[in-house]
């Protein structure tokens, strides 16, 4: 029953994925190895939509490591646990509960030795900036308690580049990139834990920064997006936006889309179709977003919690005036008018 459950969350998360992105390209898949545990590492720009883009457009189910402030309920954590969501401690939770970690680690290596997948975010916090911060060393500690117990173990990482258009924008467009299997017993050794640490954390963060776009000079940051702004580089393509950076010179712009009176009118319309929803979420859920980080993860629960209440009441009121199928018709017409529109946008 809870595998038929988790199925059906998870099949639903990637239909309002799907409908709530203009476009989801997904590449690498091929990379991933079948029959070991796999430790997914990624860049961390969306908040919690970057761990449900993931985990909803990969053949694995993984287990993924979540801000242990999130899990404030008891309600809340059951509900997160069913989503395989673990809470991790960092120091702003307080020093005394990263003590907390040394039990999580456990058992994410036991998860590991049993073979699944786990989904980390190596550079411990979210960012709308378009480059690799330092990784934290909290997943090779994970990594290499698993082989110690275990040290025949095969564990595969599949660097994973999460890219957006524009990350807080709606409606927005996302790629994943999922890299090349890194073998930890490559870099493992017992003897020196110190440097395979290092070893291993250089080599994740020399893929990530090849599978998303990575600007280097954070001094000259501003600058260099106005560049490639101004270029109007497709940020969901990071080889070539990153082929640009390392030749520091502009490419040739490309043409801008054309149609923007068109998407005007499409926009108007999809707010006239959804005027209850987009009153609430301009009024009163958005002005409380205070991270920008946060934001298109707050639309999204938003739409996923209020839309289906909005076509409920809609086909409500229908059937006041009409029988059942003319109901059903206009609430089908206006649920596929609403995905078309988002496509388009």
């Amino acid at each position: 029953m809870r595998k038929l459950g988790y199925h059906f969350f998870r099949v639903w998360l990637r239909t309002a994925l799907t409908f709530y992105f203009a476009k989801i390209k997904v590449e690498g898949l091929h990379h991933l190895p079948s029959g070991k545990p796999i430790m997914f590492l990624a860049n961390h720009q969306n908040a919690l939509l970057d761990a449900l883009i993931v985990a909803t457009n990969c053949n694995r189910k993984p287990y993924f490591l979540t801000r242990s402030d999130v899990f404030k309920t008891k309600a809340l954590k059951m509900f997160f646990e069913f989503l395989r969501m673990i809470p991790v401690y960092r120091i702003r939770d307080g020093k005394n509960s990263l003590k907390g970690n040394t039990v999580i680690f456990e058992r994410c290596s036991e998860l590991l030795q049993k073979g699944e997948a786990i989904l980390i975010f190596p550079e411990g916090n979210h960012s709308l900036k378009r480059r690799v911060r330092p990784l934290s060393k909290g997943f090779t500690r994970i990594l290499f308690l698993a082989l110690e117990s275990d040290p025949s173990m095969e564990i595969a990482i599949i660097p994973i580049g999460v890219n957006y258009t524009n990350a807080a924008k709606f409606p927005d467009q996302a790629a994943l990139f999922y890299g090349k299997e890194i073998r930890v017993q490559d870099f493992f050794d017992k003897e020196d834990v110190s440097g395979s640490t290092s070893r291993l954390k250089e080599e994740v963060s020399h893929q990530l920064k090849k599978l998303t776009t990575h600007i280097e000079e954070e001094a000259s940051y501003d600058d260099t997006i106005q560049k490639l702004e101004d270029s109007n580089v497709d940020y969901l393509e990071p080889k070539a936006v990153n082929l640009v950076l390392d030749k520091q010179a502009m490419p040739s712009p490309r043409s801008k889309e054309k149609g923007s009176g068109i998407k005007f009118l499409f926009k108007g319309l999809f707010n006239v179709l959804n005027f209850p929803m987009v009153i609430l979420w301009s009024k009163c859920i958005k002005p409380k977003v205070t991270e920008l980080e946060f934001m298109s993860t707050t639309r999204f629960m938003f739409a996923l919690l209020i839309y289906p209440l909005q076509l409920l009441f809609l086909i409500l009121g229908l059937l006041t005036f009409l029988n059942w199928q003319p109901a059903l018709i206009i609430c089908s017409a206006h649920l596929i008018l609403n995905i078309v529109l988002v496509k388009l946008l």
